[in-house]
């Protein structure tokens, strides 16, 4: 932010008034977003420096960042430094750098030695960065300001994706500024963003030929004469050419001032444009220009300006002694010369930046690539003198390519874990170049066991298997051959091949025995090699030697206290207990798995597998409450640690709401899936699924149809058919809806055909199975139907099947009294639809038999529960079901629920919009209410939306109103 932004910022007024205006917003709690675009040179560094002086000048907390080449190189660099410049007043810096810092690298203090960690830790320090806008926002209004995103790492477009979609739920106002080419495809899913979710999008255009003429008023302080405005027409009104053609005519000393305007003298150099013309001359003459603006400098100037250009875009003196090897002293005089001529400028606090990103750029160029590579590496080498964290070192050591000839091993033998937790990418591409041309020494041995490592946890199979090999082909130790026999093994398994996949299990469990063979048996990787075969002979299909095998190595790795095969083999008995319908063995299996994996980040993935098993067993078993806590426990840890079962606990979430008649709890949940998560396009037959059925209930068909279409295009793969209830129920419901009981029917009883016996929930659409069949008179599908149920409570042994047997069996034989059985145990439970539908057709059948008291008791039942969950289409059904029989309602059906006011929050949304009221911070909230900070974003969003409001001010001030 630099002084002198106002005096040439020319022909921008309407952008800098809109800006101000969304600042004024800003003051009052509302967000916004801005996204600059426009060619190098056009002003969008100078815009966005006068939108921060203004913002500084009303006071707020101002962050700062600029994206370039070398933080490109390390995911979420730029956004880390970013957070932690402030300028704003009244903020204490050091509340901020702490959080910034835990930011940058918890993973890193944390968890040094971890090795076969399975998260990712670019995607847990998205969510810590998220996390501290958060906070930082609930403190008060926040400016988040980058520039050249064209730049920025996709880590950080994508953080910068996610502001901007909840940017008006608090006080932050987003400013980025790009380029408009290159074209990225991850700038234009930004520009959409911007666009969907309220931002403004300002393309700054070449000034017209009186701008032009204000601005060399303005650098030169009279009026341009005819022919200084003839020679600035080579400009085309870019503002930056325009700026250093004129520096460099007063440079030259070719103005002649009559003390009424500035015009060229005879000793201007001739019109480049005689030599070279139109496009060609344009792409020239800036880098003309500025090798004519360096030309006027020292050597001893140009050398540390060089040097600079190797530095981040802000850098600090004490920056540059360590680079040069020089004390600040000697170094005061080059630059205040590169300030005196514009080539450096003050930035924040006592660092320094160049005047214009393409100065430095055109610098850096100007070095040729071998020096560019040895100043890299003496940077870097300087760094590793100095102490220097291992991001500072790494972005020096990445551009310095294949110029590194061993000095840097030690160093990365020393710092591979801690990078690896930071920047998975850039160790491996550090420990590939250090391993190359290494013979397989000792140390080489080191560096390849935690390149596998890092490989593994950059999903980079194939670098894995191939480090893991080169370790396996030579002696090393017990623990280096245990561990890359485990990664190869698993690298093995995850990069199978659909068509060979026996074959690559069978070779990964071969591979894997060989190297435990060759340990002593009493050793903890020789138990956890075990465990590997354990998990290979699951893939096989051979499940009873592999619970026999397990339980074998359950009482060695017991023995050896050995917390990782011990978990590892209660995850694998668990599942062998449920399918053996030993639901309680297999919830203790878990239980107790969980309790050792404890916060060992070796065993994350693990712990959360089994949570998520865990969840999917208890919302089997009905116990919701139990579910929730699992649940709730899993999401937290997953989304701060960036592991991918996220998402398969989110969609266990939005089904424990539907289940529950927290329906729109549940379509929160599952919108908190964006496009951006891998796991949500696996996980579509359920996302879709519940989505249907919550609004088949609503009556809001063009939505549920919406769903359903989705639906119908999955391919017919066994997980897709075993996770496919939900659409079978939504579109029997839409299409009876419709009026085509046929119809309806036809498409239902597919899930009696064999290949649906995979389906985890078939049981609940055979009680509709059932009902349709008869009402169609199909007497012999209702039967195959109740079949279908009794087999599949013989399999599975699960309560919740019994009750569907019952009501399957209330209904073929028009016994209302086991239909109300069934509902009775819905009501225990806490299933109130499944409760109320059971209701419905137990009052229905009631009627039938002429007992029409306790049929319209059944009815209205039925009908609160109906009113309460807003089942607004099995209400009407009801009422016109029971309406044949001269039943009548004795309460009001179900009816749609508002969709604005106070009235329309649920009862999750009301706890939220109080807690907002309070001044907390979205993850103080998600803390609270036990939620995902997901989740609270989301319900944020609704919030604001049904209380037709802009700000969080404004949702606290109608709590407020609320309440009194």
């Amino acid at each position: 932010m630099h002084s002198g932004v106002a005096e040439t910022l020319v022909g921008r007024q309407h952008h800098m008034e809109l800006i101000s205006s969304l600042m004024e917003e800003l003051v009052k709690g509302l967000g916004g977003v801005i996204l600059l675009q426009g060619e190098p040179g056009i002003g969008k560094s100078a815009l966005l420096a006068a939108a921060l002086a203004d913002a500084l000048d009303k006071g707020l907390d101002v962050r700062h960042g600029v994206c370039d080449e070398l933080n490109q190189r390390l995911s979420l660099a730029v956004v880390q430094q970013t957070l932690a410049n402030v300028f704003g007043p009244g903020r204490q810096r050091a509340d901020t750098d702490a959080v910034a810092a835990h930011a940058t690298s918890e993973g890193a203090r944390s968890h040094h030695g971890a090795r076969l960690v399975a998260g990712d830790p670019v995607t847990a320090a998205a969510e810590e960065l998220l996390v501290l806008v958060d906070r930082l926002c609930a403190a008060g209004p926040v400016v988040l300001a980058l520039d050249d995103l064209q730049l920025a790492d996709e880590a950080t477009l994508l953080v910068w994706r996610r502001l901007c979609r909840t940017a008006l739920q608090r006080p932050l106002l987003l400013i980025g500024a790009c380029r408009l080419v290159p074209q990225r495809a991850e700038l234009d899913l930004l520009r959409r963003d911007v666009r969907d979710h309220a931002g403004t999008t300002l393309t700054l255009e070449r000034l017209s030929e009186p701008e032009v003429a204000e601005l060399a008023r303005r650098i030169s302080g009279r009026t341009a004469g005819p022919r200084l405005l003839g020679r600035l027409k080579l400009a085309t009104g870019n503002p930056l050419y325009v700026r250093e053609i004129m520096d460099a005519l007063i440079r030259a000393g070719a103005l002649q001032d009559n003390g009424q305007e500035s015009e060229l003298g005879p000793t201007a150099p001739p019109r480049p444009e005689s030599q070279r013309g139109g496009a060609e001359f344009e792409s020239m003459s800036l880098s003309e220009v500025i090798a004519d603006r360096l030309a006027f400098l020292s050597a001893e100037t140009r050398d540390v300006l060089r040097s600079a250009a190797l530095l981040p875009p802000a850098f600090a003196i004490t920056d540059m002694t360590v680079l040069l090897g020089r004390p600040a002293v000697v170094l005061t005089a080059p630059v205040r010369e590169a300030v005196a001529a514009g080539v450096l400028e003050p930035a924040d606090g006592d660092r320094l930046r160049f005047r214009h990103g393409l100065i430095r750029q055109a610098l850096y160029a100007l070095v040729p690539a071998a020096l560019r590579i040895a100043l890299h590496r003496d940077a870097a080498q300087a760094l590793i003198a100095r102490g220097s964290s291992v991001e500072r070192v790494a972005e020096q050591l990445l551009p310095a390519a294949d110029a590194t000839d061993g000095w840097e091993v030690d160093w990365l033998a020393d710092n591979a874990a801690a990078l690896t937790r930071r920047a998975p990418d850039a160790a491996v591409t550090l420990l590939q170049r250090a391993v190359a041309h290494r013979t397989d020494d000792a140390r080489t041995l080191v560096l390849l066991d935690h390149l596998a490592s890092a490989a593994f946890l950059a999903a980079d199979y194939e670098q894995a298997k191939r480090a893991a090999q080169r370790v396996l082909a030579h002696a090393g130790d017990a623990e280096q051959r245990g561990r890359a026999a485990w990664i190869l093994g698993y690298a093995l398994l995850r990069t199978a091949r659909a068509e060979e996949a026996m074959t690559d299990y069978q070779k990964a469990m071969t591979i894997v025995q060989e190297v435990a063979a060759g340990l002593d048996a009493d050793t903890r990787w020789h138990a956890r090699l075990r465990v590997f075969v354990v998990f290979a002979l699951m893939h096989l299909g051979r499940s009873e030697e592999a619970a026999a095998e397990a339980a074998a190595v359950l009482v060695v790795g017991t023995q050896l206290s050995d917390a990782m095969s011990i978990a590892y083999t209660r995850h694998i008995l668990s599942v062998a207990q449920w399918n053996r319908q030993d639901l309680e063995g297999a919830l203790d299996h878990l239980t107790r798995g969980i309790a050792l994996t404890g916060s060992d980040p070796e065993l994350l993935d693990l712990r959360l597998l089994m949570q998520g098993n865990q969840a999917g067993l208890l919302l089997d078993m009905d116990r919701f409450t139990q579910a929730r806590e699992v649940l709730a426990d899993a999401r937290a840890l997953a989304e701060r640690t960036g592991n991918t079962r996220l998402g398969p606990s989110t969609v266990r979430a939005g089904e424990l709401a539907l289940y529950t008649g927290r329906w729109d709890d549940a379509l929160t949940e599952l919108a908190t899936l964006s496009d951006d998560d891998a796991t949500h396009r696996q996980l579509v037959a359920l996302t879709h699924g519940v989505a249907a059925v919550v609004t088949a209930h609503r009556d809001e068909q063009a939505v549920a149809r919406h769903h359903l279409h989705l639906l119908e295009e999955l391919p017919a793969t066994s997980y897709n058919k075993a996770n496919l209830a939900y659409r079978f129920q939504a579109r029997a419901m839409v299409t009876e809806r419709s009026g085509d009981l046929p119809s309806a029917l036809s498409g239902l009883q597919e899930v009696l055909d064999s290949s649906y016996e995979v389906m985890a929930d078939r049981a609940r659409v055979l009680p509709l199975l059932v009902r349709l069949a008869l009402a169609a008179g199909d007497r012999e599908v209702a039967e195959r139907a109740v079949a279908c149920v009794e087999a599949d409570e013989a399999r599975s042994r699960l309560p919740r099947v019994a009750a569907a047997r019952m009501w399957c069996h209330g209904l073929l034989g028009f016994d209302p009294a086991l239909v109300l059985d069934a509902a009775g145990y819905y009501r225990k439970v806490g299933r109130p639809a499944e409760m109320a539908q059971a209701l419905e057709d137990a009052a229905d059948l009631l009627a039938s038999a002429g007992q029409g008291d306790p049929a319209r008791d059944a009815l209205n039942d039925a009908m609160l529960t109906y009113t309460d969950i807003g089942a607004v289409w099995d209400s009407r059904r009801a009422a016109a079901r029971l309406r044949v029989h001269g039943v009548r309602l004795g309460v009001r059906g179900a009816r749609g629920r508002p969709r604005t006011g106070w009235i329309a929050l649920t009862d999750t949304e009301q706890k939220v919009t109080e807690l907002v009221a309070a001044g907390l911070s979205n993850p103080d909230i998600a803390d609270a209410l036990v939620l995902s900070r997901r989740t609270v974003e989301t319900h944020v969003s609704h919030i604001v939306a049904k209380l037709e409001v802009k700000s969080r001010r404004e949702v606290a001030g109608v709590a407020q109103a609320h309440r009194s």
